[in-house]
C-alpha cells in the first residue's frame, strides 16, 4: 500500500527557508557549524576577559549604552551577546549560562560608570499559546531568559565579589565619552510657519 503524501505540505516546507530536521546531518564533516566544533574557550576568567575587553572597545560601548539609556533591558543585552558567542562557537551551553550573571554585573557596572539608568529585565512576555513551528527555539529563550530573570532580582546591586577586582579596574579607567554623560533630551524644532518663512 503505497502511502500518499500532500504535495502542498512538501512544498511549504521546501520553499520556507528553514533547515528540514536532520539536515546538518547531511552536511560534509569539513562543513560543520561554529557551535559544532570544540569551543574557543573553556576557562571561565578567560571568557569574561574576552566579553569585557570586547564590550569596553569604544565602538561598542557607546552605542551599547545608548541603548541602555534608551530602556533595553540589560538582561536582554547579555542573553543576546551570549547567544551570539555561542552561535561563533566561543563557548558551550554551559559556559554560557556560567557567564550569564557576571556578564549583566559587567553591564550594570559599565551603566553605572556611565551614570545612565538601566533596567535589568524586561516586562514579562506571554506564555506561549500558538502551535508556531518555531515554540521550542521560542521556549527555550524563554526558559534562559526566566533563570536570568529568577537569577538577578530587578533592584539589583552588584554583589561584592560578583566580578574579579581585574574587570572592575577595567570599567573604572574606561574614559566615558562626554555624549554619553550628556544626554539631552531632543530639542523640537521651530515649525518653518512660527519662523514666518512661508
Amino acid at each position: 500500500m503505497a502511502e500518499k503524501y500532500n504535495q502542498e505540505a512538501i512544498d511549504a516546507l521546501v520553499n520556507s527557508g528553514r533547515a528540514i530536521p536532520g539536515q546538518s546531518l547531511t552536511n560534509e564533516p569539513d562543513q560543520s557549524y561554529a557551535w559544532e566544533n570544540p569551543p574557543e574557550f573553556t576557562n571561565f576568567r578567560q571568557a569574561l576577559n574576552y566579553i569585557t575587553s570586547e564590550l569596553l572597545e569604544e565602538d561598542v560601548f557607546v552605542p551599547l549604552m545608548k541603548g541602555v539609556g534608551d530602556g533595553v533591558p540589560i538582561t536582554d543585552i547579555a542573553l543576546q551577546i551570549l547567544q551570539t558567542g555561542f552561535q561563533q562557537g566561543k563557548w558551550n551551553p554551559d559556559l554560557l549560562v556560567m557567564l550569564l550573571e557576571p556578564t549583566v554585573y559587567t553591564l550594570m557596572a559599565m551603566a553605572e560608570k556611565s551614570n545612565i539608568q538601566y533596567r535589568i529585565n524586561g516586562d514579562d512576555e506571554q506564555d506561549l499559546d500558538s502551535e508556531d513551528e518555531d515554540e521550542i527555539v521560542q521556549m527555550r529563550a524563554n526558559n534562559l531568559k526566566k533563570y536570568a530573570q529568577n537569577k538577578i532580582p530587578k533592584e539589583a546591586k552588584i554583589p561584592a565579589g560578583g566580578l574579579p577586582q581585574e574587570i572592575i579596574d577595567n570599567i573604572k579607567n574606561v574614559e566615558v565619552p562626554e555624549s554619553l554623560l550628556d544626554r539631552k533630551e531632543p530639542q523640537q524644532e521651530e515649525s518653518l510657519l512660527a519662523k514666518g518663512e512661508m
